[in-house]
């Protein structure tokens, strides 16, 4: 039995009459009924679904008219599970599965590819969101090589209007199109269902993969594009995929300013605008803090490079095993995969995709990624977004704190130090650590070790400076007040876990991971309080004492298995200061006495 144009016109505008109900009137469905116009579509669909199935049973199951109104009716089916799902109903699955299988013998022909895909897409999302994530992957791997396939035979995919039509109404390359559209979902599901199973490597690949093709096709929201692109980049970076990393970020860059010159500057209506701009302004803040991120990994990855190039030297100086195979030095990986169509230039030569050797390679990657940050703290200010604000300052301060390895200059590094600390300072003075105890706690630790390393630098210049002159008072006094500052921020994040300072007792609860900071603080008070300067012998004590007793609490809870390994050589330079102490504390005690 032929079908006429006529028996499909009713069907069509039932299918067209529930799309506008969920694509236009649900925009107006009240709080109280949210799915109003859900339930609505749904029963239109129904109705249509019911003269599908009747019409079904007239035609020859073998014919070409039947094969497309099983494509219909699947498209129908699919479209009902879609509002089940979305109203929050079971059953959404099942129903997609009777789709499929309807389709099952149509698989490979062009009216049913488009529709098989869509269904597979969605089989593919309904199992990822319920953490079936090896399910999710079969059905999207199906859905993958049926578009490889159609490509492979040439067919001309068609879709639901086209299914509605004559072959001489078919509209050209709408199938192909949607085709396109498809294959684009599918590999972005795929992207994500690769993060849950923890193939990361694909999950990136998959990723890049979507954003060339919604670039391809134009199919994309700015935002959206914007924010996976410099996402994707957070990837790449800790790999030393510099090159690609600042790829990403430049691309992702360049469409946030597309967004603003083609939308937000056409956009007439003040509030509206207004919104927008707000937008803009939100996600470039966003952008310009993984700006700053790669900028401060390449300061990081330089310097323990750098570091690591020094112990290769210091271990073939000392004699050892030279023949010994090194492992391949830490070089940044230039392969990159290119967006097509993209002018970036202005973006990626802004900064380097090297690692850093010198003091002025390295300030020109600090000066950049300080540039993105200050931009992001207009936005993530104080007063509106104080966590986020306060991240910031904490990479500001990374930032300070690793360019000064690579200075030279002693005074020049103490400034560089004292900078790195000044963020960590306002860090700490404006927020409550009841509320923000996280982000104090870093800080805190943060601000022990920077105040450590200036006197090292200080510790280093008197010793330059014994060699020729006595110290002044003043010297003296500077070194005594890194010393106390490093020791005060120490106990604060010692504190901050509910260790009591008279016992360094630790409490049954605190995790692994805090362990080890929490005992790195012990080790560092321990050496600080020895280093403190005073002629007077009663703090001279009363300093050796509190050295004794951090050192000691130091090695007694690293006897603990889980941390032993870790603080090897921490403990050999403990076990030999436990030795030592004591009988310098006795000669002190002596020398009062005698006194």
């Amino acid at each position: 039995m032929k079908i006429t144009k006529e028996k499909l016109s009713d069907i069509r505008e039932e299918y067209e009459e529930a799309h506008r109900l969920i694509d236009e009137e649900s925009k107006n469905d009240p709080p109280t009924e949210p799915f109003r116009s859900h339930y609505t579509a749904r029963d239109v669909l129904h109705g249509a679904l019911r003269t599908v199935k009747m019409l079904v049973e007239t035609l020859d199951p073998l014919s070409d008219t039947a094969s497309t109104v099983r494509c219909i009716q699947a498209n129908i089916i699919k479209d009902i599970a879609k509002i089940t799902t979305f109203v929050e109903e079971p059953h959404g699955a099942t129903l997609l599965k009777e789709a499929l299988e309807l389709i099952e013998n149509d698989r490979a022909k062009e009216q049913a590819i488009n529709v098989r895909i869509e269904i597979l897409n969605q089989l593919g999302i309904m199992e990822c969101n319920h953490s079936n994530f090896a399910e999710s992957k079969q059905f999207l791997d199906e859905a993958k090589d049926l578009y490889l396939e159609a490509k492979e035979m040439q067919l001309e995919p068609l879709t639901m209007a086209d299914l509605f039509g004559t072959k001489d109404e078919v509209e050209k390359g709408k199938g192909s199109t949607l085709l396109e559209s498809n294959h684009t979902l599918t590999l972005y599901y795929l992207a994500q269902v690769f993060g849950f199973l923890e193939d990361l490597a694909e999950s990136a690949r998959y990723c890049h993969m979507t954003l060339k093709r919604q670039l391809e096709y134009n199919q994309y929201e700015h935002i959206d594009w914007a924010l996976n692109a410099a996402t994707l980049s957070q990837y790449y970076f800790p790999l030393n995929y510099l090159k690609q990393a600042r790829h990403l970020l430049a691309a992702g860059t360049f469409i946030l300013n597309k967004y603003e010159t083609d939308i937000v500057e056409k956009i007439t209506n003040p509030d509206e605008r207004a919104e927008k701009e707000e937008t803009l302004r939100y996600r470039m803040a966003d952008i310009g803090r993984c700006w700053g991120k790669y900028g401060l990994h390449i300061l990081v990855t330089s310097k323990e490079r750098l570091c690591a190039n020094d112990d290769d030297d210091d271990d073939a100086d000392a004699g050892g095993n030279v023949d010994k195979p090194k492992e391949p030095p830490l070089s940044p990986v230039k392969t990159i995969d290119r967006f097509v169509g993209l002018d970036l230039a202005v973006y990626e030569n802004q900064v380097t995709d090297e690692f850093c050797l010198t003091f002025d390679d390295a300030k020109l990657v600090m000066l950049n990624s300080l540039s993105w940050l200050n931009k992001a703290k207009e936005y993530y200010t104080q007063e509106t977004e104080a966590s986020q604000y306060a991240k910031i300052l904490q990479d500001i301060a990374s930032l300070y704190g690793h360019l000064a390895f690579f200075e030279e200059d002693d005074g020049n590094q103490c400034k560089l130090y004292k900078r790195s600390a000044d963020q960590l300072e306002e860090i700490v003075e404006s927020l409550n650590p009841t509320y923000y105890q996280t982000i104090c706690r870093e800080a805190w630790y943060q601000m022990g070790l920077i105040y450590s390393n200036m006197l090292n630098v200080k510790l280093s210049q008197l010793d330059e400076m014994q060699a020729n002159d006595r110290p002044t008072p003043h010297v003296l006094n500077k070194i005594n007040q890194l010393c106390e500052k490093s020791i005060r921020n120490f106990k604060k994040f010692i504190e901050s876990y509910k260790v009591p300072l008279d016992t360094l007792i630790l409490p049954d609860k605190i995790e692994e991971d805090d362990m080890k900071p929490i005992l790195y603080a012990f080790f560092h008070i321990g050496r600080l309080y020895y280093r403190i300067i005073t002629p007077d012998k009663r703090l001279k004590l009363r300093n050796t004492e509190e050295s004794l007793f951090f050192h000691s609490r130091f090695v007694a809870c690293t006897q603990d298995e889980r941390m032993q390994p870790l603080f090897a050589q921490e403990q050999s330079v403990c076990k030999e200061m436990i030795s030592l102490l004591p009988l310098k504390i006795e000669k002190l005690k002596r020398e009062m006495t005698e006194g």
